[in-house]
């Protein structure tokens, strides 16, 4: 059994860049990305708040009864969503705990 996702420090205290310079807040959640060549490192200040959106349970998570005890993170199950991954392969809902 995976602990549940409580957050992370992504965007806050680390973040990825790739060869290029584009940084995200880790190397799942790479939606707005911040150009470093381009806004140089002042734009890092705007990641703690991209990071805070991005890991809002939204899009096929919203409303989800059992998000509180979810063991993946939003960006990771976004993912999944737009692969059109089946549910059981990152999502608990549903599911019975054994014992």
């Amino acid at each position: 059994m995976r602990k549940p996702f409580t957050g992370c420090n992504a965007g806050h205290t680390f973040f990825h860049t790739d060869p290029h310079g584009q940084v995200s807040i880790c190397k799942i959640g790479r939606d707005d990305q911040i150009s470093l060549p381009r806004q140089g490192i002042q734009g890092l200040a705007r990641l703690g708040a991209i990071a805070d959106r991005l890991m809002l349970r939204t899009g096929g998570c919203s409303g989800c009864q059992l998000s509180g005890s979810c063991t993946v993170c939003r960006p990771l199950a976004k993912h999944y969503q737009e692969a059109k991954a089946p549910l059981a392969s990152y999502c608990r809902h549903g599911k019975k705990k054994a014992g």
